[in-house]
Parts: structure tokens; C-alpha cells; sequence
């Protein structure tokens, strides 16, 4: 048996700071195209460079959770993180400030979501992030990564997790 639970869709700070990003993007393209002259071809790469870029952003937005008895899948359009579940040590709710103090290495900070590689500057400690909000977070600690994820039902996503790693345990 799968469950499934949905990230939640985004919150107001993902969508402005995602409309803010395309508005500044296409004004900074117009006015390369408007101020190239004969040198039109560097526009041309710099917006198909940025183009490309953004396309990644929302190609590697998270999309599903889904909860077995053998382990927890993470999906985005291009991406699939399985997590199996005697490897989970704690999960922990972290309703607000979840990303208070972590700083992404690698990925997106606000751009559809929050996803990548990040840094906790206080405790030093690196975090696989798929999230699409900032509030509901849960972080799942398993033996070698820990993960955060956004989730509509934390708590449920919690008491499941636990629930499914008891049932698995049992057998």
C-alpha cells in the first residue's frame, strides 16, 4: 500500500519572489536586445542561458510524497529521492522557521520552491531541502542525510512514517 501526500502548493513569498525573478529576467533580456547593436548574438545566449536555467528551476520543483512499507519516494518531474525506512533515525515537525539560518549551496532558494543542497550556519550541518513552502516543514534524519520537506499534513506525514517503519519492523 502507497500513501500519497502533496506538498501543499506555494506560499506568497515563493510566488513573488517567482514573479519578481521572470519580471527582472525579461527586463534585463529586453534591454540586452535593445542595447546589443551588432552584437545581438550575446543577448540571444544570455537569455537562452537563462532560459535553460529556468526551465531546470521548474523541471526540479517537488511534486510527491509517497509512503510505502519499504521506504519514502520523493518525486519531482526529473527527479526521484528514495529514502528507506529502517534508515530513518528521527522525523521532527518544524512548523515555522525551517529555513531560518540555512543557506542553499546548491539550488533554489524561493524560485517555485526551495530544493537543492543547503547549509545550517548554526549547527553546520547540510540538508537535502524539497520544499515548497516555507512553513509545515518536516525533517526526516536518517543515518547518513537529513531532508526537509513541505508537506500539507505534517503531523500525518510524521505519525505515518512511524507508523509504516513500526509496521515494517514487526514482519
Amino acid at each position: 500500500m502507497k500513501l500519497k501526500f502533496r506538498y501543499g502548493g506555494f506560499d506568497k513569498c515563493t510566488w513573488w519572489l517567482s514573479m519578481i525573478t521572470l519580471v527582472v529576467f525579461g527586463g534585463v533580456c529586453v534591454w540586452l536586445f535593445l542595447t546589443a547593436g551588432d552584437a545581438y548574438y550575446l543577448a540571444a545566449w544570455v537569455t537562452t542561458a537563462g532560459v535553460v536555467l529556468l526551465a531546470l528551476c521548474m523541471l526540479s520543483v517537488p511534486w510527491r510524497i509517497l509512503l510505502s512499507e519499504e521506504e519514502l519516494e520523493l518525486r519531482s518531474i526529473v527527479d526521484v529521492t528514495y529514502i528507506p525506512l529502517r534508515s530513518i533515525v528521527d522525523v521532527e515537525v518544524v512548523s515555522e522557521g525551517g529555513f531560518k539560518g540555512k543557506l542553499p549551496l546548491i539550488g533554489v532558494y524561493g524560485l517555485w520552491g526551495y530544493y537543492g543542497r543547503y547549509l545550517d550556519l548554526k549547527r553546520w550541518r547540510f540538508y537535502r531541502v524539497y520544499a515548497t513552502r516555507r512553513r509545515g516543514c518536516v525533517v526526516i534524519h536518517t543515518t547518513r542525510r537529513r531532508y526537509v520537506v513541505s508537506c500539507r499534513t505534517p503531523e500525518m506525514l510524521r505519525t505515518m512514517i512511524w507508523e509504516m517503519k513500526r509496521g515494517s519492523a514487526q514482519e
